[in-house]
């Protein structure tokens, strides 16, 4: 993240003497793909085939086709993408594609993936793979030290212009990734991040620090994102000591794992705290350390070192695994309650006799597919593949047992 793909990609995109050209997010891309496929299907004026589309989108755009941030996290993609680029390659198209993944590590344990092994597979043998891989984001080396800790002075009319500044990084450092909601899950508890997307983490004071959080729930951010956005550090004084605390220890374990912070705050870091004489010396002192690190956080020389998360837990029920090598395994989604399944079961169930049919399923389907992946193209085989894994008496439809049997299993089509 952060090591110059697009940069580099958009130089060439930009000299390549060729006027039949498109440069693309891959995301924006695929979109586009499955919006045709679906009008297709809708229309009933033909079969929805991914090979037309392939020519439309190479006769409208041209032969010299350059994604940026290629990555496969919706089965629909996993599905069609073979087919989509042998089509393109037969017709002598030149892809060239920045990714955050290895080939071999696109849709890593996603749902199908063995539909998906055919175009990794292709994608090796005709694509040239260069590895960029940096332990330094480079977007980061262009934030000064104004930028990466706002002063607001306390005012609303600051509190306001610093978050439409932090704001404004936190996209410039996801780029186009699509952000999410997350939760994080440790010792029990549960820590909601509000906006999050390739390694950096949108968070508020309150949320770290006036909630009842502990160096556990900051050990699992650093473990999570590289980059923590922090917003609105108010004043402090002796009657906020609990936040005083957790504000000490939540900067010294993201400055333990070389985690860059872009954050607001009320005064610069050594006016912050206001501690009463003989009283509370202690926090006193650790905050001074405190101050100094939020300082050398600014640093050039800190925004060079790599990201050092912390081992993963060995709690099963954080989610870890001993020696395991996940980064944001503790981000779990909220799992679907009886009422929920209940709910969703009404409402694409017509009550037929046996079940819901392959033709509801679909509906159902297109519908996920629209809400996480913002199209309503599911493929025929994506469905028949999710039917033949709910149905477990093989009598071609699903009924509302085996519908909830397949979410307790976690096998979950909401979070593709």
């Amino acid at each position: 993240v952060g090591c110059g793909k697009t940069f580099i990609m958009d130089l060439f995109y930009q000299c390549a003497p060729v006027k039949a050209k498109r440069r693309a997010h891959f995301h924006k891309f695929m979109l586009e793909v499955h919006e045709r496929l679906h009008a297709i299907r809708r229309s009933g004026k033909g079969r929805a085939d991914v090979s037309t589309v392939a020519d439309q989108m190479i006769e409208s755009g041209g032969l010299l086709l350059c994604f940026d941030e290629f990555n496969v996290t919706d089965v629909g993609d996993a599905v069609i993408l073979r087919t989509l680029f042998d089509r393109m390659w037969e017709k002598g198209a030149i892809v060239v594609a920045t990714s955050n993944r290895h080939p071999t590590e696109l849709y890593k344990n996603g749902i199908q993936r063995d539909l998906f092994v055919p175009c990794i597979n292709a994608i090796q043998e005709r694509c040239l793979v260069h590895d960029m891989d940096s332990q330094v984001d480079f977007r980061l080396l262009t934030t000064g030290t104004s930028d990466m800790y706002i002063v607001t002075g306390g005012s609303e009319e600051g509190l306001k212009a610093a978050r439409r500044r932090l704001d404004g990084l936190f996209e410039m450092l996801i780029k186009s990734h699509w952000e999410r909601k997350m939760t994080l899950i440790t010792q029990g508890r549960k820590i909601k991040v509000r906006r999050t997307a390739a390694g950096v983490a949108s968070f508020d004071f309150e949320e770290l620090c006036t909630a009842a959080t502990g160096a556990a729930d900051f050990l699992a951010v650093a473990r999570s994102f590289h980059t923590v956005v922090l917003h609105d550090i108010p004043f402090l004084s002796m009657e906020r000591l609990p936040e005083v605390r957790r504000l000490i220890t939540l900067v010294d374990v993201l400055y333990d794992h070389k985690v860059k912070l872009l954050c607001s705050a009320a005064a610069e870091p050594f006016l912050l705290f206001t501690a009463d004489k003989g009283a509370a010396q202690d926090e006193a002192f650790a905050f001074d350390r405190t101050a100094s690190r939020l300082k050398d956080m600014m640093s050039d020389e800190y925004k060079f070192k790599p990201h050092s998360p912390p081992m993963a837990s060995l709690d099963p029920e954080e989610g870890g695994d001993a020696g395991r090598e996940a980064p944001c395994a503790e981000l779990k989604p909220t799992a679907l309650s009886d009422s929920d399944v209940d709910a969703i079961w009404k409402r694409y169930d017509t009550g037929e006799p046996g079940g819901m049919t392959r033709k509801e399923l679909w509906l159902l389907l297109e519908d996920v597919s629209m809400l996480k992946q913002g199209h309503r193209n599911v493929p025929p085989e994506a469905v028949d593949d999710a039917l033949a894994t709910m149905d477990e008496d093989g009598d071609g439809r699903v009924t509302k047992v085996e519908f909830k049997h397949f979410i307790e299993r976690g096998e979950s089509i909401w979070y593709y």
